[in-house]
C-alpha cells in the first residue's frame, strides 16, 4: 500500500473538515489495497477482516460522510451494484457490455461533450456519477 497516497488523502479529508476515525482510515485503506473499484460489501469484508468491530451499517456511513467530502466517488459500472473508489486520481469508466471489461479513460474525454450538453442545454453533467456503455477493442476485432 501507498503509505504516501494515504497519508494525502487523510490530509485532504481533514482539510475538508472530515475527522479521521478508525472506521474512515480502515476504510480508505481497504480502497486503497483494493487497487481497484469494489462493491460496499466487498469493501465491507476487507475492512472487517482487520476490524471486525466495525459494523456494516458504519462502513455505509462512513462511506456516504467520504463522498459528501469528495474523498471517494461511487459510480454505476452498468446494471450491478455501484463500486466505490478513492476521488483522489480523478478518471472517467467505460464499460465494456460484451465482456465487462472496465477502461479508465482521463477526465478530459468527456470535457467536450459536457460543455456542449451545458452551451445547448444549459445542463451541467457530472460524468463521474456513470460509465460509457459499448464495445472493447477486443470484443469489435
Amino acid at each position: 500500500m501507498d503509505s504516501a497516497r494515504l497519508e494525502r488523502i487523510l490530509a485532504m479529508f481533514r482539510d475538508r473538515g472530515g475527522r479521521v476515525t478508525t472506521p474512515r482510515r480502515a476504510i480508505i485503506t481497504g480502497l486503497l489495497e483494493s487497487g481497484s473499484h469494489v462493491t460496499a460489501d466487498e469493501l465491507t469484508a476487507t475492512v472487517q477482516t482487520a476490524h471486525p468491530d466495525v459494523h456494516t451499517s458504519t462502513i455505509y456511513r462512513c462511506l456516504a460522510s467520504l463522498e459528501d467530502l469528495g474523498v471517494v466517488d461511487h459510480v454505476h459500472l452498468g446494471h450491478g451494484r455501484a463500486v466505490y473508489h478513492l476521488s483522489d486520481e480523478t478518471h472517467q469508466h467505460l464499460v465494456c457490455e460484451s465482456c465487462g471489461t472496465v477502461v479508465e479513460v482521463p477526465d478530459t474525454v468527456f470535457t467536450g461533450l459536457a460543455k456542449g450538453i451545458q452551451k445547448q442545454f444549459g445542463f451541467m453533467v457530472q460524468p463521474r456519477h456513470f460509465a460509457i456503455s459499448g464495445r472493447c477493442r477486443s470484443c469489435t476485432a
